[in-house]
């Protein structure tokens, strides 16, 4: 099911218990009703017999062992056999249909989320932590496919087996069912009160495990800073404080959701003195015999068990919730880019050979403005680059280019065409990108090349990996192309993940080049053969190129200055060392290192 066709429902208010399971049920549980329907049947089956079971008792009493009467003994005892038969033949359909039903829906809403998150745009992810996002897709979705189960189990077998308990009970003597429960009106104010606390706790608790999670994420991704500053103490110290509070708030958890049994149990204590005293002076004079006796204290102990199950179904519901809520909210973040739903994309043929400009663009992240009002053209079929100190607003030049941003203010046109009119899947098909972080999955090196254009033929993989001169390092290994990278490409040294990266940029050979700094992991001598390489793909391509490098950039056709989100000058490199503005500093400071030529 895809997150378009997800049924809507207007939520004023995401924490509406009533709204929040109302949606989980039609969007997920809603199309296994049959099988659910099936499950509640067998469920019934299992939790009558327990009544039946109760009730048998009597006839053990009455018609064997009192009389004993031997003649009744087997088939009393075939009654009670054939009532455990059918009860543990329908608790195991029962088990099975709701974990298939539980396993199903577990899947999907798995499924839906990832869908949901991976076209969320960069911003979002800007602000939350992959830590966070695993254990909303992992620990929470399970939750509420496991509780749901659970709950769903709870309140039809054994809700079933209460009621044929207390038939029993009010068919043997209705005063004495009166006597046992006459304490349970006081548990109804206690057990409501608990239930609000522990779903209160729960979304304390759910917030503290995602941080968790986070921590986990932040030690395993820095391990090398963590061993460099020497912090494995300072990290492992702050996450044993985070485990101690998990440890605290789920022994509270614990405690509440174990204090309603205990509150019945301390009812019920009552309820069977009485029964006791009562009861028991009726059977002493004959009123009663000794099976209605045993019958009805075997159905008031087995009452108790699916009572104190029951009365953990509101706890339990109260986890459910805090966990759903959140998943929830996940499938609520807006996608930034498509917040406009009356848009229409271009349908004609868009030109992506054609000129790229930038008209009065303005970008503002949170209260920080990146971008300044700027306005530019990047000529079609042209080298363009952009330079400027760090945190200038380069790179977000790039990827407001591919769509990943949106401008705050102003237009960006391609041909003629503003991009936020062109579907983005197109408008990122005709981009070539590499940008600063080496991005490589745990795949082999031929298999992350390929990404670039997946239906691309093996002599072009082979080709892009010769010119971005990846073969020169895969020869050495044993499987050459077929070498696993490792995770984000920890098998590979820096300058061999970027090469890769390149194959993939140059395998997908769009019309549009977009290059942030796509040698600064490589020395002078790869890089020089890498910018041999470029020459022969980018020839006729629209190619905007980052670099500190002046070396790199120093014959672009254009090149851009750019200082603290403005264009500070642009210009061919001669006249702007002529100019002896910002770009004649960097010019000056790169020749003094010795990077300039």
């Amino acid at each position: 099911m895809k997150n378009s066709k997800l049924i809507e429902n207007s939520m004023k208010n995401a924490n509406d218990p009533y709204l929040l399971i109302k949606w989980y049920w039609f969007n997920y549980f809603k199309k296994y009703w049959f099988f659910l329907i099936l499950g509640i049947i067998f469920m019934g089956l299992e939790g009558s017999m327990l009544g039946l079971l109760s009730y048998s008792i009597k006839s053990m009493f009455d018609e064997v062992f009192v009389p004993s009467n031997q003649s009744a003994l087997i088939s009393v005892g075939l009654i009670i056999f054939f009532i455990f038969f059918l009860r543990s033949l329908a608790g195991l359909i029962q088990r099975l249909i709701v974990t298939w039903v539980g396993q199903k829906v577990e899947k999907s809403l798995q499924q839906n989320l990832l869908e949901k998150l991976i076209n969320l745009d960069i911003a979002f992810y800007d602000k939350t932590s992959p830590g966070i996002l695993i254990e909303r897709m992992r620990v929470d979705t399970r939750l509420i496919t496991s509780s749901a189960g659970t709950i769903f189990m709870t309140l039809v077998k054994d809700g079933i087996a209460l009621i044929s308990l207390i038939l029993v009970t009010l068919y043997i003597d209705f005063k004495w069912t009166l006597i046992a429960f006459i304490g349970a009106p006081i548990l109804i104010i206690p057990i409501f009160l608990l239930q609000k606390w522990i779903r209160k706790t729960s979304i304390e608790n759910r917030n503290i495990e995602a941080d968790l999670s986070m921590s986990l994420d932040e030690i395993f991704h820095g391990i090398s800073i963590l061993k460099l500053y020497s912090l494995q103490t300072y990290r492992l110290s702050s996450f044993k404080n985070l485990l101690e509070k998990v440890r605290k708030i789920k022994l509270k958890i614990e405690g509440g959701v174990a204090s309603t049994p205990a509150l019945i149990d301390f009812i019920a204590g009552i309820g069977f003195l009485g029964v006791m005293i009562f009861g028991g002076s009726q059977i002493v004079s004959g009123e009663k015999s000794i099976g209605d006796f045993m019958a009805f204290f075997t159905a008031m102990a087995l009452i108790f068990e699916p009572l104190r199950r029951l009365s953990n179904v509101a706890g339990n519901i109260q986890i459910m919730l805090a966990s759903a809520d959140k998943v929830y909210n996940l499938f609520e973040e807006k996608v930034i880019f498509n917040k406009n739903k009356k848009v229409t994309y271009v349908n004609k043929n868009i030109n992506f050979k054609g000129d790229i400009y930038f008209k009065n663009v303005t970008l503002i992240k949170g209260k920080k403005t990146i971008l300044n009002n700027i306005t530019f053209l990047i000529p079609s079929g042209q080298l363009v680059a952009l330079v400027g100190k760090s945190g200038g607003g380069k790179s977000s030049i790039l990827k407001l280019i591919t769509g990943i941003l949106t401008p705050s203010k102003g237009k960006i046109l391609i041909d003629n065409v503003d991009i936020s009119l062109i579907d983005p899947q197109v408008l990122r098909s005709n981009i070539s990108v590499i940008m600063q972080e080496n991005q490589l999955f745990d795949e082999t090196i031929y298999e992350n090349v390929k990404i670039g254009r997946l239906n691309a033929t093996k002599s072009e993989i082979l080709n892009a990996c010769n010119l971005a001169h990846v073969s020169e390092f895969t020869n050495k290994f044993s499987e050459k192309l077929f070498k696993k990278v490792g995770p984000r490409g920890s098998n590979l040294s820096g300058g061999q993940r970027q090469r890769v990266n390149i194959a993939r940029a140059l395998l997908r050979n769009c019309p549009i080049f977009l290059l942030d700094e796509p040698t600064t992991a490589l020395d002078y001598k790869s890089e020089d053969l890498l910018h041999k390489a470029f020459k022969q793909v980018i020839q006729n391509k629209t190619v905007v190129y980052i670099s500190h490098r002046i070396s790199s950039i120093k014959n672009a056709d254009k090149i851009i200055v750019i200082k603290e989100g403005k264009i500070l000058e642009e210009g061919k490199h001669n006249n702007l060392i002529k100019n002896k503005s910002l770009y004649y500093d960097l010019y000056n400071l790169h020749k003094i290192e010795g990077k300039s030529e």
